[in-house]
């Protein structure tokens, strides 16, 4: 009888209605076709590790005591291999145990790695730490169709296009070419200050498309814009001309006017450039005192005439009229203005004699003028 005492018997062996049977088998090993026990723990050992299959579910709930955002310990799901789960499974906190309704319930992460002994999962940062919460561990194929939130956490950058491929392979191929017609707001136009539509490479044709004829129609209107700026700037000049001519007292006729300011200038000065035939009368005001060792004539470059004769510089004083060798002051009759003819468009130079210069001083010449031939005419030079 007291050997039996230590014997197993079959209530311990097959089990009996107490809170711990007396019967030990922790040393069996799996074996399919082996006893009853070894049998059992080959069945155990198989549904251990017969992982998840894709777009199935596997539940569990978080470890008391490890509170995270990041490492959630789900001690029913161990088993499964190191790395099972890594980057291809998601995980969902189906109810906040604690808080029911409240962060992290229903809020989706994808897990980055798994630790099998333990049942240890690392995901992408819940916004709020996951307590004694039941969470559901979902394949990523059913994480893709997506779910009722504002952004979904499944990423499918790597994804690519392919019109006979899976349906996100598919959907990026219809995104493509969605993504390459332009909206009828971007070529129409939209109400914003720049729209996206770049038509610069459109070539124009009256029979094209609406842009084509757009561009044709932007052409024409371009072209007669420039030929309608060609033709105002001329009309300008000749309304210029037209001025003259009225100021100087009739059509081919003008007067134009030549400011000289003296700054130890040692060198002749051009006054007024001379086109054509033309008669003309030369008179010079002085604006202030003139400063000069030397004299100075007016006169015709080509031939050296002179139109108003060899003068001494220091009689050139503030409000002296200058029309011939004795300037005189402020009033002076206008007969006493010689006409001469200059052919052939010879300019009106000032002379400054014997290459002495004008230390200082301002003259204002006036040519008052009236052309002969049809091209006659002069300007200050």
């Amino acid at each position: 009888m007291a050997a039996t005492g230590y014997q197993d018997n079959v209530g311990n062996i097959l089990g009996t209605n107490t809170a711990s049977n007396l019967y030990n088998s922790d040393t069996v090993t799996a074996d399919a076709d082996g006893s009853m026990i070894e049998r059992l723990e080959y069945l155990q050992t198989a549904v251990a590790t017969a992982g998840l299959a894709p777009a199935t579910f596997a539940y569990g709930t978080a470890a008391a005591g490890t509170a995270s955002k990041t490492e959630i310990v789900i001690a029913s799901l161990a088993g499964y291999g190191d790395d099972f789960f890594n980057t291809k499974y998601y995980m969902q906190i189906v109810r906040n145990t604690d808080s029911v309704g409240n962060a992290p319930e229903n809020e989706v992460r994808q897990i980055t790695d798994y630790v099998s002994a333990t049942g240890t999962f690392t995901v992408t940062a819940f916004s709020a730490n996951v307590g004694v919460d039941i969470c559901v561990i979902m394949h990523e194929s059913v994480v893709m169709l997506g779910r009722d939130d504002n952004n979904n956490t499944a990423a499918t950058t790597n994804v690519a296009a392919n019109a006979d491929g899976s349906i996100l392979e598919r959907i990026e191929y219809l995104q493509g070419l969605v993504g390459g017609v332009d909206s009828a707001a971007n070529v129409l136009g939209a109400n914003d200050a720049d729209n996206q539509f770049d038509s610069s490479a459109v070539v124009a044709n009256v029979d094209g498309s609406v842009l084509e004829r757009l561009e044709d129609v932007v052409v024409k209107v371009t072209a007669i814009d420039d030929y309608v700026d060609t033709e105002v700037a001329a009309i300008k000049t000749e309304t210029d001309k037209i001025a003259g001519f009225v100021a100087g007292g009739g059509i081919g006729s003008g007067i134009v006017r030549k400011t000289v300011t003296f700054a130890n200038t040692g060198v002749d000065v051009d006054l007024f450039t001379v086109t054509g035939d033309v008669i003309v009368r030369l008179v010079a005001v002085c604006g202030t005192n003139v400063a000069s060792a030397g004299g100075a004539n007016i006169g015709v470059d080509a031939n050296g005439v002179a139109l108003i004769a060899d003068t001494d510089c220091t009689l050139l004083l503030a409000g002296e009229i200058w029309h011939d060798a004795t300037p005189d002051a402020e009033v002076e009759a206008i007969a006493v203005l010689k006409e001469f003819i200059i052919a052939d468009g010879n300019d009106i130079v000032l002379d400054i004699e014997n290459a002495k210069q004008v230390d200082s001083g301002v003259i204002n010449f006036y040519c008052i003028w009236t052309a002969l031939s049809s091209n006659g005419a002069v300007a200050a030079a």
